[in-house]
């Protein structure tokens, strides 16, 4: 009999029961679309990040390496062997000295600088990766190319313009009695202190400066979290727990800890500037999609309502009549609790695949890349839905509830 009443009452109303099952929809795909999106902006939001700038700086301690004041380029490979070496987007060493420049327009001093540009690094049991300045620094403007054998150079563009060359002439470099030879094959512009080096590949600076072996500094790229109370602690005043925990979340400073465990003589710190505007960035962006879902989820219970409060206005001889003929308030209450909770079940369903191909298709507006649903959205789009009809239904529910069988008849 509940079941005949239930069919009954939906089919005799299409038009109020769509627009419902429409509102329902609507509200559990934009929350599920943002949810969803959620977690993989923040992901692809930190990848196009890490093209701004490394996030952590390595460096040699106060002695340094057996004394030397340097790192050595055989630890480098164990950076990308680490806890967190999944995270790690790249790396870059380099080895700065002051040299005397020479070139036909003109001579000065200035930094000679080695460094990878895109060196193959292979690990045994990992994938091969590229790693140098074009993993850690896209954002560096290159006019000409990047340097390809040892006797290449690029030259920062306020160098360039003080030796009077550019891309194709030559530069010498001569420290304490030793001279390289560079041709340049590239002018690089940065708005920084690069565009007043020479970079050049490290094993031609290391001969140079004769320090084989041995870098100044790493800066290393990597996917943190945002930082909260926890991640800002010492870890040396750490209990066990709390520092495991510490450890393996994936924190700049624990990622860091990370890296300054495999450098030998090494001391790995964060670059706040850096680190500090993503977390506040990712921060406020969760923050966003949260507000967002909640806002989608209050405009279609709103829908909602206003569909059934219309619908229940033609519904009023209806109740009386059931009224009359003996149901009570929790009679009326399951029925029409029974036809929400029909309808966003169907909507929590459609709401789900529906928002599945919003997300997708917002990811691809944004990033050029689509994003796929995690299936623990489905019971979140199936509750929301839900929360929605309930939330809608509650004040015609009351309406309901309030009608007397003798007025409503007589209307």
């Amino acid at each position: 009999m509940f079941l005949r009443l239930l069919k009954s009452s939906l089919l005799r109303r299409p038009k109020a029961m769509v627009l419902t099952l429409v509102s329902i929809v609507l509200g559990a795909s934009v929350a599920t679309a943002f949810l969803g999106l959620s977690g993989e902006l923040s992901h692809k939001m930190a990848l196009e990040l890490r093209k701004y700038g490394a996030n952590i700086l390595v460096e040699p301690t106060a002695a340094g390496l057996a004394g030397t004041g340097y790192l050595r380029e055989d630890d480098l490979p164990k950076i990308k062997s680490v806890f967190w070496k999944y995270n790690i987007t790249g790396f870059a060493p380099f080895l700065h000295g002051i040299a005397e420049f020479g070139a036909p327009g003109g001579t000065g001093r200035g930094v000679v600088t080695g460094t990878w540009f895109a060196k193959r690094l292979e690990i045994p049991g990992e994938m091969p990766t590229t790693q140098g300045v074009r993993a850690i620094a896209p954002w560096w403007q290159v006019t000409g190319r990047y340097p390809q054998s040892p006797d290449e150079a690029v030259i920062g563009a306020a160098l360039a313009r003080r030796l009077k060359t550019g891309v194709g002439g030559e530069v010498t470099a001569t420290r304490q009695g030793k001279t390289a030879r560079f041709r340049v094959v590239g002018v690089v512009t940065t708005g920084g202190y690069e565009e007043e080096q020479l970079f050049a590949p490290l094993a031609s600076v290391q001969e140079l400066l004769a320090a084989p072996g041995k870098v100044s500094r790493v800066l290393v790229s990597a996917l943190t979290v945002p930082m909260d109370d926890f991640g800002r602690r010492d870890p040396a005043t750490m209990s066990r727990r709390d520092y495991e925990k510490w450890y393996c979340t994936a924190y700049v400073t624990s990622v860091a800890k990370n890296v300054e465990e495999a450098m030998l003589g090494s001391r790995a710190t964060p670059v706040w500037q850096i680190a500090g505007a993503e977390g506040t960035l990712l921060r406020r962006l969760g923050a966003t999609m949260v507000l967002l879902t909640m806002l989608a989820l209050g405009g279609a219970a709103v829908a909602v309502s206003s569909a059934l409060t219309a619908a229940m206005a033609e519904r009023r001889s209806e109740i009386a009549l059931m009224k009359a003929m003996g149901a009570d308030r929790r009679q009326v209450a399951l029925l029409f609790l029974g036809e929400t909770a029909l309808l966003g079940t169907v909507g929590g369903f459609a709401g789900f695949f529906a928002g599945g191909a919003l997300a997708s298709f917002v990811s691809r507006q944004v990033f050029a890349a689509g994003v796929v649903s995690p299936a623990w959205l489905f019971p979140v789009a199936l509750s929301s839905a839900l929360l929605v009809a309930l939330s809608g239904a509650a004040g015609p529910l009351r309406q309901a509830l309030r009608v007397e069988p003798a007025q409503g008849l007589k209307g």
